[in-house]
């Protein structure tokens, strides 16, 4: 019928809650017009649920190259629909934006304060918009080896870590030196 009356700016949202069935809906449409795609989970609610399921939903469309814009809804601020939304992209390589930081979920191997490290590295990357990625690893296993592709991060040990930079071990740090110690070398790695 708009293409009919000659009105061909059209965008196609198909969202639903329920995530197998808006997956579905976009695998079909996207077959059958020549039109963008709008993707996303509506009424999702509130984090941690609703960003899963957002996720859980956009992830696998995108990843298949079907959807032109996304939005991820949330109850709460739009702001935080937005840092959400460029997450997923950033995970599936789709568009970098600033660091992404990496940590391990921490086991019994792990001796230093894996959780508060990340917290604040995290709190502190956001005023960062280079694309580098970070690691915060608990131990030598989850360190230079599974991080290795990291550009800067740390493997904790007993009260001090390895800082170690696209894999190559730099030196060690006390463990009260971790935070700052890896803030410095992210300011050099953000300004070459």
């Amino acid at each position: 019928l708009l293409q009919e009356l000659d009105f061909d700016l059209i965008k196609i949202s198909l969202k639903a809650f329920d995530v197998p069935t808006t997956i579905e809906s976009y695998q079909r449409i996207a077959t059958m017009v020549p039109y963008p795609l709008h993707v996303g989970i509506t009424e999702a609610g509130v984090p941690p649920a609703g960003l899963i399921r957002s996720t859980a939903g956009i992830a696998p469309l995108l990843y298949q190259g079907i959807g032109d814009t996304i939005r991820v809804s949330l109850t709460g601020s739009p702001v935080e629909e937005v840092k959400a939304a460029y997450e997923i992209l950033k995970s599936l390589n789709l568009r970098s934006r600033g660091p992404v930081l990496i940590s391990c979920p921490t086991c019994g191997r792990t001796e230093i304060d894996v959780v508060r490290i990340t917290e604040e590295v995290n709190k502190r990357l956001s005023s960062y918009q280079k694309d580098i990625k970070v690691a915060v690893m608990g131990c030598a296993v989850n360190g230079p080896g599974e991080a290795r592709d990291a550009d800067i991060g740390i493997a904790g040990g007993k009260g001090k870590a390895l800082l170690f930079k696209h894999g190559q071990k730099i030196r060690s740090i006390s463990e009260d030196s971790i935070i700052p110690e890896l803030i410095k070398e992210i300011e050099y790695l953000s300004r070459e």
